[in-house]
């Protein structure tokens, strides 16, 4: 009897232990890896659709109308472009050299930007309004274009070879860099260095080169990005 009993208890633990390994197992077969995401989407800021404050959204645009009226001056608090103060007549407005500006929400807070560009040449400028005040957010060469997520993507082409640069600039609320990344296709050249070749065969990602495929696919999503949603208007 004492025999069976044990023999009864033994294959009732062996059980046990075969049916508690099982569920474990399921348990972590049934666990799976999330997605990896892509760098190059990780960078790409959304501008987010906040509830806009329409009494602070209608302020800045009395402040924005005031300041390119020349009644009312920004503030330069980092002195990135003067000595603390801008006014809009630091920008010049001859006819030959016309300033252009438009309102766009970049860093998705309800209340547009400011932006400010010559029509050649010069700086871009994009100022924000906080506390009652027109504030420089950011300052950039003129061959920078504010993007519809609130990304600044520039683009300048170039000789010697042919060549084009961009880079695809996220700032934060403040207007401070959280990310750039720089990339460029160029014309090779023959060993002389005289003779280009017809179309872009050189590609760069940062500081590696790359094949073009791998270029397209790394660039895709800087590249495809519109600016239509900010309408310039002659000041």
């Amino acid at each position: 009897m004492k025999h069976k009993h044990f023999l009864r208890n033994t294959c009732f633990l062996l059980l046990s232990t075969i049916i508690l390994f099982s569920l474990n197992a399921c348990a972590q077969s049934s666990t799976t890896t999330p997605d990896t995401v892509p760098v190059s989407s990780e960078l790409i800021k959304v501008n987010s659709e906040q509830p806009s404050d329409n009494s602070a959204a209608d302020d800045a645009l009395v402040a924005y109308k005031k300041f390119l009226a020349g009644s009312k001056n920004a503030q330069d608090l980092k002195q990135e472009i003067s000595d603390g103060v801008v006014k809009i007549k630091d920008f010049s407005l001859e006819p030959d050299f016309k300033t252009y500006y438009a309102l766009f929400d970049m860093n998705g807070d309800g209340i547009p930007e400011l932006h400010l560009r010559p029509v050649v040449g010069g700086s871009y400028l994009i100022f924000t309004y906080l506390d009652g005040q027109i504030l420089l957010w950011h300052s950039g060469p003129d061959y920078e274009s504010a993007l519809n997520n609130g990304a600044i993507l520039y683009e300048r082409d170039g000789a010697a070879p042919t060549h084009l640069n961009y880079y695809y600039l996220v700032l934060d609320s403040n207007g401070n860099e959280t990310s750039k990344v720089n990339f460029s296709k160029y014309h090779s050249v023959d060993e002389s260095g005289k003779t280009e070749s017809a179309d872009y065969d050189i590609f760069m990602m940062e500081d590696k080169e790359v094949s073009e495929e791998e270029w397209n696919s790394l660039t895709k999503d800087y590249l495809s990005n519109s600016s239509d949603l900010i309408v310039w208007k002659e000041i």
